[in-house]
């Protein structure tokens, strides 16, 4: 595309962005695929939050560049969906309006409310009859894909060993320690640094005497897991920082930290499980490797179909 075009692209949609609720959106076809269209307004709802994340991360020819690679990416995209619509509406494949209605009622949870919904939909220049609309194709294009690709994918025995196999090295599993925290940041509330070392080395004396960790990390941590009891989870070498991985890691299962300073605050950890370095076996992932084999086949079929649409399909570039 010349660059003078793309700009009116960009101008295109700050005008959707900055147009009130209601205002009228320019609607030029962009391409005609088969008896299907694309039109400017739904490239430039695509494109729209991608270029308000953009616009904070590249200036100028790099911003312009990075527009012209997304926006072709949404047109491959919107052409592809178009060439098994086609062939959707030409196999007559059926779509029950409870279908539709059960998509409405997911989005309306996700985004809060009825009023919310609609919200939404004033920003991006949408009625609701358009969002059925949209939602009836893809269901339309999914249950074509599902019938044209998923329904034919057969994965083998064999095909999981011989991955499995040539593959070792993925499924080594780690040392991993399994580490519950408490964490006192300093608060002038609190006394600031002295109130909050003090009532460290508070807890670290309740946890000598036998008090439980769990309960005292729910009543008194401020990290992000107090409420689960302060546990971390599995954490394998790499993912703390370095003054507390190495402290932690020589522990054995039970035991508990003395009390670590770190630009955060001051932490207590506790041990909890320890996992050695091991070959996770075969059936421990065979689900895993199922479902990534699964994947790369139906990419590879999904591709394969879409272009042999796209070979006898009238494809027009406006």
């Amino acid at each position: 595309m010349k660059r003078i075009a793309f700009i009116s692209v960009i101008i295109t949609v700050l005008a959707a962005l900055a147009a009130p609720s209601g205002a009228a959106v320019v609607d030029k076809i962009v391409v005609v695929v088969n008896n299907e269209i694309i039109t400017q307004r739904e490239v430039d709802i695509m494109l729209a939050p991608i270029y308000g994340q953009y616009r904070s991360m590249y200036k100028g020819e790099e911003l312009i560049r990075m527009l012209e690679d997304v926006r072709e990416k949404i047109l491959k995209q919107l052409i592809e969906d178009r060439l098994i619509l086609s062939e959707a509406k030409k196999l007559n494949i059926a779509i029950e309006e409870k279908e539709v209605d059960a998509k409405i009622d997911e989005m309306r949870s996700k985004v809060g409310s009825e009023q919310d919904l609609e919200n939404m939909l004033n920003e991006q220049n949408l009625t609701l009859n358009e969002l059925r609309a949209r939602y009836k194709e893809k269901i339309m294009i999914r249950k074509l894909i599902d019938q044209k690709v998923g329904a034919r994918i057969i994965i083998t025995p064999l095909e999981v060993k011989n991955y499995y196999n040539d593959n070792k090295d993925s499924f080594m599993q780690p040392e991993e320690i399994r580490l519950r925290a408490i964490l006192i940041k300093p608060k002038k509330e609190q006394g600031g640094e002295a109130g909050s070392l003090q009532l460290i080395r508070d807890l670290m004396k309740r946890l000598r005497e036998g008090c439980d960790f769990e309960s005292l990390a729910k009543e008194y941590s401020d990290d992000p897991a107090a409420a689960e009891g302060g546990l971390m989870g599995y954490v394998k070498k790499g993912d703390l920082m370095p003054q507390i991985e190495e402290i932690v890691f020589k522990l054995k299962e039970g035991e508990i930290t003395g009390i670590i300073q770190s630009p955060l605050g001051y932490h207590i950890f506790k041990v909890e499980e320890k996992r050695v370095r091991r070959m996770r076996e075969l059936a421990e992932v065979r689900q895993d490797i199922e479902e990534f084999l699964y994947r790369e086949k139906a990419s590879q079929r999904l591709k394969g179909w879409i272009d042999s649409l796209a070979k006898s399909a009238y494809i027009e570039f406006k």
